[in-house]
């Protein structure tokens, strides 16, 4: 694909998703419960530079943490598909599991959405934040790409709001769950790209 041939609409914004602690560090929860934080680690580096693109051309920007009670009474059925999660204090919020990992802090004016489901739209005002800017396009990168990333397009989808995900600024915790969720984009909820390719079309703005 040609970066000519991305289309980032009249208002594009960047959604960062999920890139905490938790997901991308040693001794983080996914480190504890033996997923392994490594591939959302391989992806710090390319989505600092998509983060450096997009505050160029001045794009709004939109952080998401995952974070819940610490009980994990607002958890849902998470606890009952990954009940490992439970004695590690993983994605508990306003502690360091779920912040978001330094090398990628959030910088003043930029919008941060706390959420408890795997989309970023799910019990949040995201929708009415990104309505009340005018975005119509949402770059989504982050962890994981089969689970928040795929959940957070295919919401982004159903609500008319076009998607594009760098395949080389998000990851999921093998190649293969990686690498289906972008077929699935490709397939049925929009572009599928590379940041360099982004990287023009925001220059082009």
């Amino acid at each position: 694909m040609s970066a000519t041939t991305v289309n980032l609409g009249k208002k594009p914004a960047l959604i960062v998703i999920d890139m905490q602690n938790g997901f991308c560090v040693a001794q983080g929860f996914m480190d504890q419960i033996g997923l392994g934080y490594e591939a959302s680690a391989s992806v710090i580096e390319p989505i600092a530079d998509l983060l450096g693109q997009a505050r160029a051309a001045g794009i709004p920007i939109v952080f998401t943490r995952y974070v819940l009670n610490d009980d994990y009474s607002d958890a849902g059925l998470l606890l009952e598909v990954f009940p490992q999660i439970l004695g590690t204090g993983g994605m508990v919020r306003n502690t360091w599991d779920g912040d978001v990992i330094d090398a990628l802090a959030p910088l003043p004016g930029e919008i941060v959405i706390d959420k408890t489901r795997y989309s970023a739209f799910f019990g949040t005002d995201l929708e009415q934040q990104l309505a009340a800017l005018g975005v119509d396009t949402v770059i989504v990168c982050g962890v994981t790409t089969n689970i928040c990333v795929e959940s957070t397009v295919r919401d982004a989808f159903f609500r008319d709001i076009r998607t594009v995900v760098p395949s080389d600024a998000t990851a999921a915790v093998t190649p293969a769950l990686h690498e289906g969720a972008l077929e699935d984009f490709r397939y049925g909820f929009g572009q599928v790209v590379t940041i360099a390719e982004i990287a023009v079309a925001l220059q082009q703005l």
